[in-house]
């Protein structure tokens, strides 16, 4: 057996909302099996090949090729591969407030596999961050979180994947391009039906615009970025694809209260962030 790991455990922070412990590719052999009981982690790992057994809690399950199996927090679980054809997987472990959000918010109690759910992009940036050698653990961070989110919305879109109603595949359409500049005209070419229907079809179902649930969106993903990563503002700005930084902070006051700058003063526990 052979595994490409990377430790971050002895730079770990407890004032960090998020952790790395470790991350890797691990090519597994027919004696590979990890046990452990209630530790304070998470992780995802994906199968690129091969296939195996996750007991976790009360369930047994098979992972193999193209699925991701979730370790929770406080779970007591065990996993090895199969004899005749063996994991190969890609891997992160982590925990944090941030982690906690993640779970909390996205994904349904008790989940530890989605089937099918190809995440071996984000894995592949993972282990990229990872390997950079020059690079501080707080910056690290910053990436992974990023990184880690993306996976957890993949995740739950791909675990709420079915026929969905018009007004579900505009806000489906939405969510997935918070981080992008969408256009309504963007939708209506999309899903194929007139603005004026969708902004109506939208506000019936969901009480709000198409509109105001982007920018409102954008603003809470905003949000995560300013109390979770050092990222200055104007990166957050650019990383939401506002026209400038000065947009950003005048949408963002005139949802929130307060700018951008002094959110993160208010309630962010990452000391040192420059503004």
């Amino acid at each position: 057996m052979r595994e490409d790991i990377y430790n971050f455990w002895q730079m770990c922070d407890s004032d960090f909302p998020l952790n790395v412990m470790m991350s890797g590719i691990s090519y597994c052999d027919k004696n590979y099996r990890i046990d452990r009981q209630g530790e304070n982690l998470f992780s995802f790992e994906y199968i690129i090949d091969g296939s195996g057994v996750l007991k976790i809690d009360t369930q047994t399950l098979y992972p193999q090729k193209n699925d991701v199996y979730i370790l929770t927090r406080n779970s007591d679980h065990v996993y090895y591969s199969s004899e005749d054809h063996p994991w190969t997987k890609i891997w992160i472990v982590f925990y944090g407030e941030f982690a906690e959000y993640l779970f909390k918010q996205y994904l349904p109690p008790d989940t530890y596999i989605v089937k099918d759910c190809n995440i071996l992009s984000y894995m592949n940036e993972i282990i990229n961050i990872s390997s950079v050698r020059d690079k501080s653990y707080s910056e690290l961070i910053d990436e992974v979180s990023v990184m880690l989110l993306k996976i957890v919305l993949r995740l739950k879109n791909h675990l709420e994947h079915k026929v969905l109603s018009v007004a579900e595949q505009i806000k489906l359409c939405l969510d997935v391009n918070i981080e992008n500049r969408l256009d309504m005209n963007d939708v209506c070419v999309q899903l194929g039906y007139s603005k004026n229907y969708i902004i109506k079809l939208f506000r019936e179902t969901y009480g709000i615009t198409p509109y105001a649930y982007y920018r409102k969106h954008k603003i809470e993903l905003a949000k995560h970025y300013l109390l979770n990563t050092h990222l200055i503002i104007n990166e957050i700005s650019v990383k939401l694809n506002f026209a400038d930084q000065h947009y950003f902070s005048s949408t963002f006051r005139a949802i929130v209260g307060i700018s951008p700058s002094e959110y993160r003063k208010r309630n962010s526990k990452i000391a040192g962030t420059t503004l």
